[in-house]
């Protein structure tokens, strides 16, 4: 390759052999020097993009939701609002209402109507007797339809009247994309939600302590038709034994659906959920979810400055009522997170007398970027009664015309 250029003291224009030169080897130089600004452009990205976002573009599922439990804060997403159907993990929500209903320990006889249904069982058998308790375990480990249906039978008097009972149920969580046509997860085009109404369902579901117990049982023995602890139950959950900290929640499949998971995991003071949905190598990309999850996320003490709270108190015998409260919370956040938190003060301008000592009054709600990571109650800190009513003067004369009555009344006795 060679470069024209006019050269001193030859005026032809000829090419001059030391500029050739030159121009060829500066050529070559800045080409090198682009190949290398190109590279350090290349690691930089690298450098500063989160391997947690390198992560999530491996998922395979094709929905898929991490959120913080506690808040509800979503983590990491994708398609997380298409509403799919969710097979089995369909029974979250049937449990939840099951644990809520306070008649876990109340025995129930199975219908044969509720053995008439395809798919996963627990093997029970027409009029056996078992506790409700007894039936959701069956119903969490075993996925079973068969104590899905006795389930809704007995809280619901049928599945339809049931299916009702769990759209109320996600309608007073806000799950505004998901609607239920049976107990159990059976395809139906009218039963679908998605990975983070999923989400938010098995994050609101595991603050249940009984929930929460049952999810998170790996083996257990009950009775078998009268016989006691004959029968054995074994958790579908693999993650319960692979992945540490695990501690819920459900598995789901259909043809239609896919693999369905729906896992939760503890470590520190972090806890997570992660939800896939139509999902052929759901073990891992959970593990791979958690894992990302954990490490961007950090158990972090927020304060509150605030010394006192009083609220407003109309027809009491005090207008004001003092208030107990934590001065801290805990919440999970990402590096650099921690100084936009703000903190908010939630009362109402008043409230009616009686109150009673502990009563929950309102809340200090911490946000980041306006969404809620954690907040802590506002309790009365001690009763307050409400104001006797002034007697009417026909009270007063009916009292007065009761007394003399009574006082000549006894005078002839």
């Amino acid at each position: 390759m060679y470069i024209k250029d006019h050269c001193i003291g030859d005026p032809s224009g000829r090419l001059c052999p030391l500029l050739h030169i030159r121009a060829v080897c500066g050529l070559k130089f800045n080409i090198i020097k682009a190949a290398r600004s190109f590279v350090s452009v290349v690691l930089a990205v690298s450098i500063i993009t989160p391997s947690f976002s390198l992560r999530a573009q491996a998922i395979s599922a094709r929905a898929y939701a991490l959120i913080d439990q506690s808040s509800g804060r979503v983590i990491s997403c994708s398609n997380e609002n298409k509403r799919m159907p969710m097979a089995s993990t369909t029974k979250i929500m049937t449990a939840l209402i099951a644990v809520e209903s306070g008649r876990l320990d109340e025995t129930v006889t199975v219908p044969s109507e509720a053995l008439m249904v395809e798919g996963t069982s627990m093997g029970l058998k027409a009029d056996e007797k078992l506790t409700l308790r007894e039936l959701v375990y069956g119903l969490m480990l075993e996925s079973g339809n068969d104590a899905a249906n006795t389930i809704a039978f007995t809280l619901g008097g049928s599945n339809d009247k049931f299916a009702q009972m769990m759209n109320d149920r996600a309608q007073k969580l806000g799950l505004s994309n998901t609607h239920f046509c049976n107990p159990s997860g059976l395809d139906n085009p009218n039963h679908y939600t998605t990975a983070l109404d999923l989400a938010r369902l098995a994050a609101d579901a595991m603050k249940n302590a009984d929930f929460a117990q049952i999810a998170g049982t790996d083996k257990i023995r009950i009775p078998y038709n009268g016989i006691k602890n004959g029968r054995s139950l074994s958790n579908h959950n693999r993650l319960l034994d692979t992945y540490g900290g695990t501690i819920g929640v459900k598995t789901g499949f259909t043809k239609k659906s896919g693999r369905c998971l729906v896992s939760c995991a503890k470590r520190g003071d972090v806890e997570l959920v992660a939800v896939t949905l139509n999902d052929p190598d759901d073990w891992k990309d959970h593990a791979e979810l958690l894992d990302s999850g954990f490490k961007t996320l950090e158990s972090i003490t927020l304060s509150n400055n605030t010394q006192t709270i009083t609220a407003n108190v109309v027809g009491g015998v005090s207008d004001k009522v003092a208030t107990s409260f934590d001065k801290e919370a805990t919440a999970a956040l990402k590096s650099g997170e921690q100084s936009r938190i703000k903190s908010n003060i939630e009362l109402d301008r008043f409230y009616y007398a009686p109150i009673k000592k502990d009563q929950t009054l309102g809340h200090i709600v911490y946000t980041l970027d306006g969404v809620t990571v954690a907040r802590t109650d506002i309790k009365a800190a001690q009763g307050i009664d409400a104001q006797k009513k002034p007697e009417s003067p026909l009270g007063f004369f009916e009292n007065l015309w009761q007394r003399i009555t009574s006082f000549f009344s006894n005078l002839f006795k």
